[in-house]
């Protein structure tokens, strides 16, 4: 009767309640009936008792039938035992029969086919249909945090079923083999095997899980791995899936070597090689991912907040080699840290982040990604690209840079650099600069704010600058020339040329509007008004006018003046006109009405004295 003594003291240990001594073998015809007592302070006291309904001997031990084992404790009856038969030797005992051991009140519940106990190593095993049922209030903690349905927890064991097992009662160790499950009220785990670790008073201290690692919740989703380790800490419950583990959630998903659940916290850490993917661009959208795009995100490490009930990830961040691929708009960024809100529903990079697509390239200190209406904000040293296109490029750098699908505004020490054939062409620096774009091409730009602009030297080698306080300019997405330009406020514009004998000229007005060829870079119209001033110097001839409008028209090469206009040369001063025509090619001047011209006085040099 050693095993039923042993047996006890194996399950016994396991839920916190060993037994002491061992028991005597006494028997009966046809009857085994035996009782342990124990001598206590208070006299001997009934420890167990167990009975068989039938016995024989034969050369490989007793036999008993329809047997029973009850332990008891303070009095009460603790543990239950029973079996069907039982073959019994010196050392072992075992039988390929039904087993079940149980508590009076069955919060701890054993059940399989077919035992074999080894009295020396007190192992007993457990080879076909193994179950065992555990009350909750009996582990250490509850596995996954408290339950949320309308049950009792006491109504609500934790199941363990496999096809075999093994108890060592020595080490306080359960191993579980072959299709196993653990049910709990709050997810449900499958595996290969399953190796439990039990506190020395009877709770559960970790659980470790290996070989084809299922893991499912009722609001957490599925995840999967080679291995999976359960274990409290600092009050927290932990869950560690390691070994390519998966987690799902409806269209949420995520991939890692090693995943870290802290249900008390609703807390998931992805680590090595994250996969995180949304669907809908990270919207909660009902719709499939395929309808909306989706969201992915790759990384070293990721931490992900869970909701407390059913729902999509609430926050997120993500460290180390950050990749965010949005498949709705066909954007990629990337960054050394990255963090999610969904209350916000943004994404904010750091750590040199860049974000880009087919038509644009976006550099600063930090990246933040407005996913509900598709708005990108850039934070410090920002930078803007376009991606090459017909041989022209197009740089502006900023501190701050608001970019949406059209729509990109610059502000603050805004400097523009376009480039044409791997070369500079022309440049703007400004306050503030919003630019339209249209498939990938610059349509509109407005500058603002201590606007200076500069061409580089055209096939002539003459060079272009412009300052005003505001200028707005129209591009051709077709030919990527400008089509037409405002400035107003204090504009200044000058062509100077790189010869020594090639002319500079200079005009300052309130405002200039000019339009270009279509198909060339060069002035067609332009209309300047409001305290016109006209320069021009040449080696051998320098002209000033002024009026209230000019009016330049490069077909016939000439400029209009009106409004009281004037002109000086070298030679002589005209006034009181209607109208003044300039050729500047020339240097001729036309004067139409009442003018008068008056002669400039020869400055003759003084006389040595």
């Amino acid at each position: 009767m050693k095993f039923f003594r042993a047996a006890a003291i194996c399950w016994m240990l396991w839920v916190a309640l060993p037994l002491l001594g061992q028991a005597p073998t006494e028997a009966v015809a046809n009857h085994f009936r035996i009782a342990h007592y124990t001598d206590t302070p208070k006299g001997r006291v009934l420890e167990m008792l167990v009975s068989a309904q039938h016995g024989e001997s034969g050369k490989n031990g007793d036999v008993a039938t329809q047997f029973e084992m009850t332990e008891f404790r303070n009095g009460r009856t603790n543990l239950i035992a029973v079996g069907p038969e039982c073959h019994i030797s010196p050392a072992s005992a075992w039988d390929a029969g039904h087993i079940e051991m149980f508590t009076p009140s069955t919060n701890v519940f054993v059940q399989g086919d077919g035992f074999f106990f080894n009295e020396t190593n007190h192992f007993l095993f457990l080879s076909n249909n193994v179950e065992t049922r555990v009350a909750r209030e009996l582990l250490k903690s509850p596995l996954l945090s408290s339950p949320r349905t309308n049950e009792p927890v006491a109504a609500q064991p934790i199941i363990i079923t496999s096809q075999r097992c093994q108890f060592d009662a020595s080490s306080n160790r359960a191993e579980y083999f072959g299709n196993v499950r653990i049910k709990d009220p709050q997810m449900d785990i499958t595996s290969d095997y399953l190796f439990v670790q039990l506190t020395t008073n009877g709770g559960i201290d970790n659980i470790f899980a290996r070989q084809n690692v299922v893991i499912t919740t009722t609001n957490k989703g599925r995840a999967t791995g080679s291995s999976a380790r359960y274990y409290t800490a600092d009050g927290s419950e932990m869950m560690v899936l390691t070994g390519d583990s998966t987690w799902l959630n409806g269209g949420q998903q995520a991939r890692a070597e090693q995943f870290t659940y802290d249900s008390t916290r609703h807390i998931l850490w992805a680590s090595n090689h994250v996969r995180v993917r949304w669907p809908g661009g990270l919207q909660t959208n009902p719709e499939p991912a395929e309808t909306f795009g989706a969201r992915l995100l790759f990384a070293d490490d990721a931490m992900l907040q869970m909701p407390l009930t059913n729902g999509p990830v609430e926050s997120m961040t993500a460290d180390g080699n950050v990749i965010i691929v949005n498949q709705a708009d066909q954007s990629r960024s990337t960054g050394d840290h990255a963090v999610y809100s969904r209350e916000e529903n943004r994404f904010e990079l750091t750590g040199s982040p860049v974000w880009w697509n087919d038509r644009v390239t976006i550099h600063a200190q930090s990246l933040v990604a407005e996913v509900t209406n598709q708005v990108y904000h850039a934070r410090g040293n920002a930078k803007f690209e376009t991606v090459p296109g017909t041989n022209q490029w197009l740089a502006i750098s900023s501190t701050n840079i608001d970019f949406q699908t059209n729509l990109a505004v610059f502000r603050d020490d805004v400097a523009v650099r376009l480039s044409a054939n791997g070369a500079l062409r022309d440049s703007l620096n400004c306050n503030s600069l919003n630019v339209e774009l249209l498939s990938n091409e610059v349509t509109t730009a407005v500058a603002r704010g201590h606007v200076r602009g500069e061409t580089t030297p055209d096939r002539l080698g003459n060079v272009k600058t412009i300052s005003c306080e505001s200028l707005t300019a129209h591009r051709s997405p077709t030919t990527l020339l400008i089509t037409d330009l405002q400035a107003t406020d204090r504009v200044v514009m000058t062509e100077t040329g790189v010869t020594t004998n090639a002319p500079r000229n200079k005009l300052t007005s309130d405002s200039v509007v000019a339009k270009f060829f279509a198909h060339t870079n060069q002035i067609e119209t332009a209309v300047a008004e409001g305290n016109v001033v006209l320069d021009q110097i040449k080696p051998t001839q320098s002209i000033h006018a002024t009026s209230a409008r000019a009016d330049y028209t490069a077909a016939n090469d000439q400029v209009k003046l009106t409004g009281d206009p004037k002109a000086t040369t070298d030679k002589f001063l005209i006034s009181d006109a209607d109208y003044l025509i300039w050729q500047p090619k020339t240097n001729r001047f036309g004067a139409s009405g009442l003018y008068k011209i008056v002669p400039v006085p020869v400055k003759r040099p003084h006389p040595p004295s």
